[in-house]
């Protein structure tokens, strides 16, 4: 079997655990962001955008956050979520979250 079908064949094997990785982050994300007070609806469809544009290492930061404000028995709301990722001057993952707060509010 040539290198390049075996190439392919081991791409198309490993597609399945990618889009399981993706399903957890997502279900995580999800989970989080319900748990820390974001209304269901808004946090599925936040943690769908999010697990596809955000980076892990992102939404760790988001998630660190988000156990902090429920550690301090305070509501996690878009509003802070959005001041907090501000801070990080980070343009992407602003964009992301803010992006998604915006579309997720009027879904």
């Amino acid at each position: 079997m040539r290198l390049r079908t075996r190439a392919l064949i081991a791409c198309c094997a490993l597609l399945p655990l990618a889009s399981a990785c993706a399903t957890v982050a997502e279900q995580r994300v999800e989970a989080g962001l319900a748990e820390a007070g974001v209304p269901l609806g808004i946090a599925t469809c936040m943690a769908d955008i999010w697990a596809e544009e955000l980076s892990i290492s992102q939404i760790r930061r988001i998630s660190r956050f988000a156990d902090a404000v429920r550690d301090r028995d305070r509501r996690l709301t878009v509003g802070r979520l959005v001041t907090h990722v501000r801070e990080w001057n980070d343009p992407e993952a602003m964009a992301v979250v803010t992006g998604s707060a915006a579309r997720c509010a009027f879904e």
